[in-house]
């Protein structure tokens, strides 16, 4: 077998390689995170945060009504009771009755307008979390599907180098640093030459470096680009 072929098969290695590191770095990726279910998880934080605070708003109200009630009864009973009989307190007691009746009402119909917004709320809320334990199975499935796959690449990529190091080991070590050289700086360190171009930089070969691929125990290169070259 030729020089040239066998890093030829060196190549297909290290692009086979290169695929797999690639295919499992994506996994990685996602095993790491899924924005999908973190969009979930925050569309049900946002929703539960407004059902909180509408409900807050709405126990703050009830608050409130509670408190003037309290105010308002003993009023109203010291209004009827006979207990007061001096005509001017007890105008001044009505008044107050109506002045506290007046401030409930506002509170009340504010309540209703709350109770409508925390059902709402509460309703959009249910429907966050059912999206998000939907998320987290879907999850679920998808990690151990994901699990799976790495081990597979992971398996696969074991077996690339362990084929990289036996091909690397039948070439010669200039010739194998030149190749590890050349990849290191141009992605790919072996180039076809396809009519009378280099197909890596496509300029043209004189007939001198054309005639030396043929040679099975020398590497031709690019005069351009410096890729070792072959034709097939």
């Amino acid at each position: 077998m030729s020089l040239i072929t066998d890093v030829r098969t060196l190549q297909e290695i290290d692009d086979e390689a290169a695929s797999l590191e690639s295919a499992l770095a994506e996994v990685e990726a996602r095993l790491a995170r899924s924005e999908a279910l973190e969009a979930a998880e925050a569309a049900f934080a946002a929703a539960d945060t407004a059902f909180q605070e509408v409900r807050r708003a709405q126990r703050d109200l009830e608050a409130s009504i509670a408190a003037l009630t309290a105010k308002i009864v003993p009023e109203e009973t010291r209004l009827y009771d006979g207990s007061v009989r001096n005509p001017k307190e007890l105008t001044a007691i009505q008044h107050e009755v109506e002045h506290l009746k007046s401030q409930r009402s506002g509170l009340e119909d504010r309540l209703l307008e709350v109770m409508e917004a925390c059902e709402a709320a509460s309703a959009a809320r249910a429907a966050a979390e059912a999206d998000l334990a939907a998320g987290r199975r879907a999850r679920a499935a998808d990690v151990e599907a994901l699990e799976t796959k790495r081990a597979d690449l992971a398996a696969r990529l074991a077996d690339a180098r362990a084929r990289r190091d036996a091909q690397a080991a039948r070439i010669p070590p200039s010739a194998l640093r030149l190749y590890d050289d050349i990849r290191r700086r141009r992605g790919h360190a072996v180039a076809r030459i396809q009519g009378s171009s280099c197909t890596g930089c496509r300029v043209a070969i004189p007939e001198s470096i054309r005639r030396k691929t043929f040679d099975p125990e020398a590497l031709a290169q690019c005069p351009n680009c410096e890729r070792i070259l072959y034709v097939g």
